[in-house]
């Protein structure tokens, strides 16, 4: 069959047609999710809503202070008069994760930047991870086309456009890594 056909190697792998299509459709599926999913962008690049901004500067509290400080906490900015303790009533994976890509990937950007762009990437990328999630149930073509759908679902990229720094995109990227992983 003409797409089992070798066409070059890498180490031990042998590509064939059905992976470079398999590779283009994902690349389709990703760049198809970022591309709707930075639509708001056109009305300015900016967090969204009241929470993102609370994930922000707890965020930024990371960046500046350190994890050991973020889990002793005490914010008297919030929930008047007698403050908050951030790490235990709030969304500690997603001000973790963030900040920790920062670090790793943040280079020059500021961390502002860096949390609008956020929820487009976990968003994308968790295309890929229906497809492997999917792939595994279903096959590589029921794979393709859920990471396909889930690239246009619309209640899934209502909860994920730009600088909507919010838990909704990572919760559901660890979640169905996690369901793949299992």
């Amino acid at each position: 069959m003409i797409s089992n056909k070798k066409l070059f190697s890498v180490g031990n792998f042998e590509f064939s047609l059905h992976h470079l299509l398999i590779i283009g459709i994902l690349s389709l599926s990703f760049s198809i999710s970022a591309l709707i999913r930075s639509q708001p962008a056109d009305y300015g690049f900016q967090l969204n809503e009241f929470d993102p901004f609370f994930n922000y500067r707890a965020t930024q509290f990371i960046v500046d202070n350190g994890l050991p400080a973020y889990f002793s906490w005490h914010d008297d900015m919030s929930w008047h008069p007698h403050g908050r303790d951030v790490a235990s009533t709030s969304q500690a994976m997603l001000h973790i994760t963030a900040a920790t890509l920062y670090g790793a990937f943040g280079g020059g950007s500021d961390l502002y930047g860096f949390t609008i762009i956020l929820p487009v990437v976990f968003g994308s990328l968790t295309a890929i991870v229906v497809f492997a999630l999917v792939r595994v149930i279903g096959g590589t073509t029921a794979g393709l086309f859920a990471s396909l759908l889930y690239a246009v679902s619309l209640p899934i990229i209502v909860r994920g456009t730009i600088g909507w720094f919010k838990s909704e995109p990572l919760g559901l990227f660890y979640g169905l890594l996690a369901v793949y992983l299992f």
